[in-house]
């Protein structure tokens, strides 16, 4: 008897999972989101999935990632008959990802994340 099963496992440490946004700041400090806004972005092997509730919408994107930094890249759409559609990194600007991609992070923990743009914006993260 043999067993067999997928070999994909998780592979960003803290990061991987589900995490709400509790609080995105501009750089002049001013809040631009908090959890009411219901922002979620779950993490897993090489992909990076962001739920905006408010319009019930969802967005995936590839994900790159280094101990010091995220990069988001391609956001995708399913474009009907088994194909995806890549499309431009604006699309994900409302639920905080800068056009380049690049989040610093300055706090991961298995509880809380806290990351940065290239322009000053601020974002915190739970757990979920």
């Amino acid at each position: 008897m043999s067993v067999t099963g997928c070999d994909k496992w998780d592979c960003n440490g803290d990061l991987d999972g589900m995490w709400q946004l509790t609080e995105w700041r501009d750089k002049d400090n001013n809040v631009k989101a908090t959890k009411e806004d219901m922002i979620f972005y779950c993490f897993q092997l090489q992909m990076a999935l962001f739920q905006y509730h408010s319009d019930e919408s969802f967005m995936r994107s590839s994900l790159e990632v280094s101990p010091d930094q995220i990069r988001i890249y391609d956001p995708i759409e399913y474009g009907g008959d088994g194909h995806d559609v890549v499309k431009p990194m604006s699309v994900l600007s409302v639920v905080g990802v800068p056009e380049d991609g690049i989040f610093k992070v300055k706090v991961l923990t298995g509880s809380k994340m806290e990351l940065e743009t290239n322009v000053g914006e601020t974002l915190v993260f739970r757990k979920y």
